[in-house]
């Protein structure tokens, strides 16, 4: 159920985040409490290793070193993926192995790591219920507004690194996950967020949409050989699912990314046909509703599916250019939002937008797509979006 936590978390910062530029306060304090099955020992040495590597979705590796110009300042390389991030800290108290006191020094950082001022990271182990109970604190005076929603998500999937971590190293047994657990209440609760906005039997062809559509990612992946996390839905917004582990290559990312529209094409030609046979309305509605949903999901503005495609078609391409195309994008999905009054779009667009061009600068550290696959992919995204073209312009014509 990290999904739901991660939803409602990211939903509560955002909102404490402009609640606190509104209000001008800068400086804040984030606490989290992480349960940990393993010995404080274990615990301690993972916390102060000077290597360690935490494997998921996207590996992350941290080496650090002295430095020779002072006895308690430490640089360290945080390599996530292939993208190397420099850090910096000074340390003020240590207390083996019950915790230790820090500040993270904007000077030899990357700003992605200190994105504020006046930085102090804490934590404590305390020996708890077979386990460790690891409390961390991070109090900084913020000086960008996405630091005020990463620096407390950050700290929660830090400690659930660092604890899929001591766990591992003490043999205990994985933590079971019900993704079909999590699929049923994330669907409930979107439901009841459409039903809020439309009526009960429209919420569900939308809930149905969404389900193919999410069904067409999830078997694209199985058909390449990626791990199925699970399919989790969003409250007024949307689904996702999402990979167990990290894609091989870009044509394998495009593919993937191209499949939930396109197996929704399937149901989409059958509500048609079969209204068109029938003559009834709540058919056409759902090919209608169907055809506009992926139709509108296919625009080349990422985190839509479309703008995962161009990103995978423009990945042999120089990264320069990658970001200067996601930043037009961008600049247009934002007016098209602005324009329909789609503000939790607009929201979105802007929460992942220095994400959207820090990749392009970045690259995402895989095998480019190949030109007789960037043909096949750009081939099957325009049959896909003229398909649902028409369908619209001849249900609405």
């Amino acid at each position: 159920m990290s999904f739901l936590s991660d939803l409602f978390w990211s939903l509560y910062f955002l909102l404490r985040g402009l609640a606190d530029v509104v209000l001008r306060r800068r400086r804040r304090r984030y606490v989290s409490a992480t349960h940990i099955r393993a010995p404080r020992e274990v615990v301690w040495n993972a916390v102060t290793a000077s290597s360690i590597t935490f494997d998921g979705l996207v590996p992350i590796e941290i080496a650090t070193d002295p430095s020779p110009d002072s006895s308690n300042v430490y640089t360290a390389n945080v390599r996530v993926g292939d993208a190397d991030i420099p850090m910096a800290y000074r340390e003020i108290e240590r207390r083996p192995p019950e915790g230790l006191v820090i500040e993270m020094l904007k000077e030899g950082s990357d700003p992605s790591v200190v994105p504020g001022s006046d930085y102090f990271f804490a934590c404590t182990l305390k020996e708890k219920d077979r386990g460790t109970e690891l409390t961390s604190v991070h109090e900084i005076t913020h000086e960008t507004f996405m630091g005020r929603i990463l620096v407390p998500l950050g700290a929660r999937q830090n400690g659930r690194r660092l604890r899929a971590y001591c766990e591992a190293e003490v043999g205990a047994p994985p933590r079971s996950t019900n993704k079909y657990l999590a699929a049923f209440v994330t669907g409930a609760l979107t439901y009841a967020s459409f039903s809020y906005l439309f009526d009960g039997v429209f919420a569900a062809y939308l809930l149905l949409i969404l389900l193919i559509h999410e069904a067409g990612h999830a078997i694209a992946m199985r058909w390449v050989g990626l791990p199925v996390q699970g399919i989790y839905f969003v409250p007024f917004m949307g689904g996702v699912a999402v990979a167990a582990a990290p894609h091989e290559n870009e044509s394998e990312r495009g593919f993937v990314a191209l499949m939930g529209p396109g197996l929704s094409l399937i149901p989409t030609a059958l509500f048609l046909l079969a209204g068109a046979l029938t003559g009834e309305h709540a058919l056409n509605q759902l090919a209608l509703v169907s055809a506009i949903l992926n139709g509108f999901n296919l625009a080349p503005v990422l985190p839509l599916d479309g703008g995962h495609v161009m990103e995978s078609a423009l990945s042999g391409a120089d990264p320069e250019l990658v970001s200067i195309v996601n930043v037009l994008a961008l600049i247009v999905g934002l007016g098209v939002a602005l324009h329909f009054q789609l503000y939790g779009l607009m929201a979105l667009l802007l929460l992942v937008s220095p994400l959207m061009i820090n990749v392009g600068r970045k690259g995402r550290g895989m095998d480019p797509i190949t030109p007789a696959g960037r043909n096949w992919l750009v081939a099957g995204y325009l049959a896909t979006v003229a398909f649902y073209v028409a369908v619209v312009t001849h249900l609405l014509g």
